[in-house]
């Protein structure tokens, strides 16, 4: 190589480790996952408070609220399971920012799940939680930390 040609080489070094620091930056970590501690009985239109936080990677969700911050622009994978006691019909919904999103249900008399899991493209401090979908019933949830969840995890940030 010649020399006046070295300082344009060194530069598209340079510039070539850049584009490959870019590309390889780390995203941001956001995960969750919270449950229920004991059953409860939830008033109509009330939030569900998952207390037992099992993960609660970044921060981002309250237990004393119930409610999931995004800290970050991105995509989203949410997602809730519920189980009710026999002989109670019980609706829970996702809601962003006072939005239905999702929804699940269950009636029996035995004991079943329903879950769902929803992507959501969320901007920067929306809010997601879960609450008992009925204007007039309480809700009564079943658990030993392992039945009715609240799940959420940063897929990519945008």
């Amino acid at each position: 190589m010649e020399m006046k040609m070295l300082p344009l080489f060194i530069i598209g070094l340079f510039s070539a480790v850049e584009k490959t620091e870019c590309c390889f930056s780390k995203p941001p970590s956001v995960a969750f996952t919270a449950s229920l501690s004991k059953r409860i009985t939830v008033r109509p239109q009330a939030p569900v408070k998952y207390d037992h936080v099992v993960t609660n990677w970044g921060g981002a969700y309250n237990p004393s609220t119930g409610i999931f911050t995004a800290p970050y622009d991105g995509l989203y994978s949410i997602s809730f399971t519920l189980m009710g006691n026999p002989s109670n019909d019980v609706r829970l919904e996702a809601v962003k920012n006072g939005e239905r999103v999702a929804m699940v249900y269950t009636a029996s008399k035995i004991y079943l799940q329903s879950s769902k899991i929803v992507h959501l493209i969320l901007s920067k401090g929306d809010r997601i939680w879960i609450k008992n979908h009925s204007t007039s019933t309480t809700a009564k949830l079943h658990d030993w930390k392992v039945y009715n969840a609240f799940s959420g995890i940063l897929i990519r940030d945008l």
